[in-house]
């Protein structure tokens, strides 16, 4: 074992005091020098600690003594004044060069030596502090701890959910019926160019919404009412589909084109709004949850400072506003969304003011995280003409244009003029060979919607003159880019075949005519996501009042849950419990249902349609995922972990196992790193049984049969203190890990307890009497559940 040494550096005795410079052998004598005693140190002073106490005037002379030698200069410092002779001053001759002159021209300032302290603006006394304690509580993670949601914290964030989405619920219904003020509507139509009113009085009239005017047919001379008979009529011309056939009463919808008169009508509106609406301010959006400090400047700012859209949002107090918005054309993209939606009602059609809802979520991933910036906020805006596609064409167009008259009937072709004519009638987006029925010396050239050549039965419904008037509109401004899809669009009921076909005339400019169309309303991709667009709930809203939910229509193949998991409140399994407290049955519960039974149809006032009830059977009956069918071969871990026929023993749940007779029926073969390959047993899925520990077949009154062995072993789940501290004495003193046996109801039996005898009632070993079921009551005895009993048998 090594010597033990201090780690306190010994000091080594100090040096006697004598020459500082060794005797020089140098002839003659030496000179005799005088030496002066050595200055002590800081040594000296702790090596004389060690005796008796020294008094305070001691300690504190010789700290002065060391701070002075401080600031002394050198190792001159340390000699001593007897090592230095007196040198003879030296004589300076006075010199008179006039200083005292400059001296005295010199002003001085008078200082005070002593300033009086100036009174300080701080309060003198005691001080008072009230602080108080913020109650609320914080569904944010501020502080990015990994520590999980408490319980009231994920109820806070259900509540606050739900709450959110009823007054969006509230607001979009506030919208809708301004939607059908007639003021409203008399404003917007009014705002359109003649050719569309001409083309929306023709729809109106073929659809049987108004009373068709006389109309003229030109004949040989003759000027005959429609709705005369013919007196000369052609015997052999007995056809339905001829012109006295084609004729139909004032209130009957023409069946002819189907749809085709519908979409092209709708076309020419939404290229009309798409070019007349202007957007000025952002829309609703998805803002995520706030810290409590940044709600309460939010709050702040909404309530005392200067309404900023930027910063609050887009705000409409009453219809007031919402007209205004309608006369000067311009609103945000809801609000545009919404007027197209009144326009339409105006114009006589049945349409649905359809929103897709976007709450702040209940569930704690980072995406309900609110942004770090402000994302209604306009960035660097960029030239006009980038802004907006809008083609220069608007300004350059003339003033209101009357509707181009067809060409005279009879009168063979005319020859085509050169002009605007010309070049509208070799457009490369017109067909070749499609018939028209617009002359060619036309002023101005008009929209052809014609799609094929089947167009020419409805020709004067196909070409349609939809010149702007020429006024200079201002683009829109960027808002809501990051949005790729919109919050709000129209349905629109069709007369002909009574379905509901949607419109977008702001973000995506189409119409839902077929699966595909349909199918670009549904939120999805990663810019999506960023922006926090989701898809959860969307409801449309009728003339009437009423709302559905038309949510499925818009999911992937009508399936569910599909986009809206995670951000729809699932349809939970309420149980229902006997008088005996034990589980009947279970009831799904659907929160947004009991939502929308304030809105929906079915009432008095407003009752259920044949159309309500074909749309549930067609557009919104939710559809089941179709099976897979995996081929022979081809299987996959996966494929055999969804199986409902086979099943592999890794992927059996805890509570299950294996029957004792059960027999593979194939070996799947599982591909490792390399070449390495191992083969597993593939048992059927009717071979696995459910099993239950003691502890739990008892609670249910069964118990395992004598000489039974348990069909699986797992390890232990403690749920008290106790129990783990149990299991962890055990662990110890085995050196193993402790299991429990788990018993299928086949290895079970009945508890039947002995009957009672001389009185005495079997209890267990803690002297409590088991009956969770009526066969563990004893015979001779009787179970009186009420409570207070035992209280009453006392007295």
């Amino acid at each position: 074992m090594p010597p033990f040494l201090p780690r306190k550096r010994l000091r080594s005795p100090s040096p006697e005091a004598g020459p500082s410079h060794p005797a020089p052998n140098s002839k003659g004598k030496a000179k005799s020098i005088t030496t002066t005693p050595r200055k002590a140190t800081l040594f000296d002073d702790l090596d004389a600690g060690v005796g008796p106490k020294r008094s305070v005037e001691r300690s504190r002379a010789l700290l002065e003594k060391l701070a002075a030698s401080d600031d002394d200069d050198g190792s001159l410092s340390s000699l001593s004044e007897d090592e230095f002779e007196d040198a003879p001053k030296a004589k300076w001759q006075k010199m008179d060069d006039g200083s005292d002159d400059e001296d005295e021209d010199i002003e001085f300032e008078d200082v005070e030596t002593n300033p009086a302290p100036a009174p300080s603006g701080l309060p003198s006394g005691d001080l008072e502090l009230t602080l108080t304690r913020d109650t609320r509580v914080s569904i944010t993670n501020p502080f990015g701890t990994k520590k999980g949601p408490s319980k009231i914290e994920r109820q806070i964030r259900i509540s606050t959910h739900q709450v959110h989405v009823q007054l969006l619920m509230f607001h979009n219904a506030i919208r809708n019926s301004w939607c059908c003020d007639k003021e409203l509507q008399e404003i917007l139509l009014k705002q359109l160019p003649p050719a569309i009113e001409e083309q929306v009085e023709r729809w109106r009239s073929n659809n049987g919404l108004m009373r068709k005017k006389d109309e003229v047919l030109k004949g040989k001379g003759k000027v005959k009412a429609k709705g005369t008979k013919r007196k000369n009529a052609d015997a052999h011309r007995g056809r339905e589909w001829d012109e006295p056939a084609a004729i139909v009463r004032d209130d009957e919808v023409d069946m002819k084109g189907g749809d085709r008169r519908l979409f092209g009508l709708m076309k020419l509106l939404m290229n009309y709004w798409k070019a007349r609406f202007r957007i000025t301010s952002p829309g609703l959006r998805k803002l995520g949850y706030m810290s409590l400090q940044t709600l309460d400047e939010e709050s702040k700012s909404f309530r005392e400072d200067e309404h900023d859209p930027e910063r609050h949002g887009e705000r409409i107090r009453d219809i007031g506003e919402f007209r205004d918005h309608a006369k000067a054309m311009e609103g945000s993209r809801d609000v545009s969304a919404q007027l197209f939606t009144a326009l339409l009602r105006g114009v006589g059609m049945e349409a649905r003011l359809v929103a897709n809802l976007q709450p702040v979520g209940f569930g704690w991933s980072q995406t309900e995280e609110a942004f770090e910036e402000n994302p209604r906020k306009l960035g660097k805006i960029k030239s006009p003409a980038k802004l907006d596609p809008i083609s220069s064409d608007e300004d350059d167009s003339g003033s209101d244009k009357a509707a181009p008259k067809p060409a005279p009937k009879g009168k063979g072709k005319e020859p085509s003029k050169k002009g605007k004519a010309a070049k509208s009638n070799t457009s490369p987006g017109r067909k070749p060979g499609s018939r028209h029925s617009r002359g060619s010396g036309l002023k101005d050239a008009p929209i052809n919607l014609s799609d094929s050549e089947e167009d020419a039965v409805e020709s004067d419904d196909s070409v349609i003159d939809v010149t702007l008037p020429k006024k200079r509109i201002l683009p829109s401004l960027p808002y809501d880019k990051d949005l790729l899809f919109p919050h709000y669009w129209t349905e629109v009921l069709s007369p002909i075949t009574n379905t509901y076909t949607p419109v977008d005339p702001v973000v995506l400019v189409v119409i839902g005519d077929n699966q595909a169309n349909l199918a670009r309303f549904e939120t999805r991709g990663t810019k999506s996501e960023k922006a926090k667009q989701v898809t959860a709930y969307i409801v449309g809203h009728s003339p009437d009042g009423t709302a559905k939910d038309v949510t499925t229509r818009y999911l992937k193949q009508h399936q569910w849950p599909g986009r809206t998991k995670g951000f729809r409140l699932p349809i939970e399994k309420v149980p229902v419990y006997n008088r005996k407290g034990k589980v009947a049955r279970y009831e799904e519960k659907d929160w947004f249902k009991t939502v929308m039974s304030g809105y929906v149809r079915g009432t008095r006032k407003c009752p259920r349609t044949e159309i309500d009830d074909h749309e549930d059977a067609t557009d919104l009956r939710r559809k089941k995922a179709e099976k897979k069918v995996v081929e022979e071969g081809k299987e996959t871990l996966q494929s055999y972990k969804s199986s409902e026929e086979f099943v592999l023993e890794r992927h059996l749940r805890r509570e299950e196992a294996l029957v004792r007779s059960a027999k593979h029926v194939k070996m799947f073969t599982v591909k490792g790193k390399g070449e390495d390959t191992t083969e597993e047993k593939v048992f059927l899925r009717k071979d696995v049984v459910n099993c239950k520990s003691m502890e739990t077949w008892h609670k249910e009154g069964r118990a395992p049969k004598p000489g039974e062995e348990p069909l699986k072993r797992v390890p232990y789940r403690a749920a008290t203190t106790n129990r783990k501290r149990e299991l962890a004495e055990a662990e110890h003193a085995s050196g193993e890990k402790m299991l429990q046996g788990l018993y299928s109801m086949e290895q079970t039996d009945w508890i039947i307890p002995p009957p009672i005898e001389n009185g005495i009632i079997p209890k267990n070993s803690f002297g409590n009497i088991d009956l969770y079921v009526d066969s563990m009551l004893p015979e001779g005895a009787v179970h009186i559940p009420m409570r207070g009993t035992m209280k009453i048998c006392k007295r």
